[in-house]
């Protein structure tokens, strides 16, 4: 028995370009941005309206790599923002 499997590879870049990926039920995130909301709005993409599927989400960090750092900048800059939020309220 033949199973179909459909590929799309898209890079973080591509959250910008309006692509709605409703047919999408795994999401693999392998090349990080200190911007945590530039990975959230790509993920984005494929929880759209017309989205019937769970949808999988699998970030990938190697050890000892730049993505360890970035991971990093993430968390000062989610800090930074739910502190500057405190501030504003």
């Amino acid at each position: 028995m033949a199973v179909q499997v459909s590929i799309i590879l898209l890079s973080l870049m591509a959250k910008c370009t309006g692509l709605n990926i409703t047919e999408a039920n795994h999401v693999a995130l392998v090349d990080g941005w200190w911007n945590p909301t530039v990975e959230d709005q790509a993920v984005d993409r494929a929880h759209r309206i017309g989205q019937t599927k769970p949808v999988r989400v699998v970030r990938f960090i190697a050890e000892r790599s730049i993505e360890v750092s970035i991971l990093k900048l993430q968390v000062i800059t989610v800090n930074w923002q739910v502190f500057s939020l405190h501030l504003c309220i």
